[in-house]
């Protein structure tokens, strides 16, 4: 229902098309945002189709579909991995998430070309707050993979909302005091970093009433834990960005914690992408009963 689109296929689509919109990735055939994007777009009753979008992995491959996809009166794209960066890059204007973070996933054509978005930040935070009922500012934090894409746009997403304790862990490497020196100045409250090995992150997870999962750790049976679960309790809040269960979020479920997947996080990211395209919030139960049925 929902096909991958490489860039010959969209030189070879009809002036008269209805494809304007689209994710793209790779790889990018696993994507959930067509099944939740379209479904708004019908519910609104906008006459467009959004697509899976493959672009190549050599140097230049996403300058040229984005250039492409002006060419074909897109709207707009959604951006995932690898391409974060280089959307930000491409971007003429830029929100402050994208700015802070150096990744954009949101595009939208004006005019004077691609204006960048990083909406997994404000989507994360409103997933966040349906499900504890409290802002980020509000919670004591700690980020698995503070240095990943995803991770690090979380932790600036954390420092914009004013979250006044904050822990980024992550396993040495020099990203990591750099993303620490990175965000500290922008920060209201306490910032530290960790590496995995650290004897203090124990306690930072003992203390912590939000841990987010940004590794792949603990996505399989058998997987190594990103963190001793034994210090999780009930009263704290796991949030694992996959969006499927996992080992870690037995492990956590078993100890009394709220656990969630990403799912709630990816509804919210691509609700904010849409309103950026269109002016407005869509149907956002409609996106969430599509996605539910992935």
């Amino acid at each position: 229902m929902f096909p991958v689109y490489t860039s010959d296929d969209i030189v070879a689509l009809a002036a008269d098309s209805r494809i304007r919109l689209g994710v793209i990735g790779n790889p990018i055939a696993h994507s959930k945002s067509p099944q939740m994007q379209q479904a708004a777009l019908d519910a609104d009753g906008r006459e467009y189709t959004y697509v899976r979008l493959l672009a190549g992995a050599e140097e230049g491959c996403f300058d040229a579909l984005l250039q492409l996809l002006a060419e074909r009166g897109f709207i707009g794209a959604n951006v995932t991995v690898p391409f974060k960066k280089k959307a930000f890059a491409a971007a003429t204007r830029t929100d402050a998430l994208a700015g802070l973070s150096g990744a954009a996933n949101t595009l939208v054509r004006r005019e004077d070309g691609w204006h960048g978005y990083n909406t997994d930040g404000p989507g994360f935070e409103r997933a966040i707050q349906e499900l504890s009922g409290r802002t980020l500012r509000e919670q004591r934090i700690v980020i698995l993979g503070a240095c990943g894409g995803a991770g690090s746009a979380l932790c600036c997403q954390c420092v914009l909302s004013g979250c006044r304790h904050l822990t980024l862990v992550n396993r040495p490497r020099p990203e990591l005091q750099q993303l620490l020196c990175h965000l500290t100045p922008h920060s209201e409250g306490d910032i530290q970093a960790l590496t995995f090995d650290s004897p203090d992150v124990r306690s930072a997870v003992e203390s912590a009433e939000l841990i987010v999962n940004a590794t792949s750790l603990g996505l399989h049976t058998g997987d190594p834990l990103p963190l001793d679960v034994d210090r999780l309790h009930p009263g704290q809040i796991v949030y694992d960005i996959v969006t499927h269960t996992t080992p870690l979020q037995a492990a956590a479920t078993e100890r009394g914690c709220t656990v969630s997947d990403g799912l709630g996080m990816l509804l919210w990211q691509g609700a904010y992408a849409y309103r950026h395209w269109f002016g407005e919030l869509p149907d956002v139960e409609r996106m969430r009963q599509a996605l539910s049925g992935c």
